[in-house]
C-alpha cells in the first residue's frame, strides 16, 4: 500500500506543478518581461549602461501613466498659450 500512496502523491504533485507552471507562463511571465524590459525603469535605477541592446524597449504601466500625464500637461500648456492674448505675459 505504501508504494501506491507514493505513486498517487507523486502524480498529484506533478499535476499541481504542471498547473502552476502553466499559470506562471500564461499570466505572470508577460508581466515580468514587460517590467524587466522597460528601458525607463533601467534608466531610473541608473542601470542603462547594462541594458541589452538586443531587447526591444517596452514600457511598463507606471512609466506609461507618467509619460501620458506629462504629455497631457504639455498639451494643455500649449493650448493655453495658443488661446491667450499675445500681449499677456505667461508666468
Amino acid at each position: 500500500m505504501t508504494t501506491l500512496y507514493i505513486i498517487i502523491w507523486l502524480t498529484l504533485i506533478g499535476f499541481l506543478l504542471t498547473l502552476y507552471l502553466t499559470f506562471f507562463t500564461w499570466y505572470l511571465w508577460p508581466v515580468l518581461m514587460r517590467k524587466s524590459h522597460c528601458a525607463w525603469c533601467w534608466k531610473s535605477l541608473s542601470l542603462m549602461r547594462w541594458y541589452p541592446q538586443c531587447w526591444s524597449s517596452t514600457i511598463c504601466g507606471r512609466h506609461d501613466r507618467q509619460l501620458r500625464a506629462q504629455s497631457a500637461a504639455r498639451r494643455s500648456r500649449r493650448i493655453v498659450a495658443a488661446t491667450s492674448p499675445s500681449g499677456e505675459v505667461q508666468a
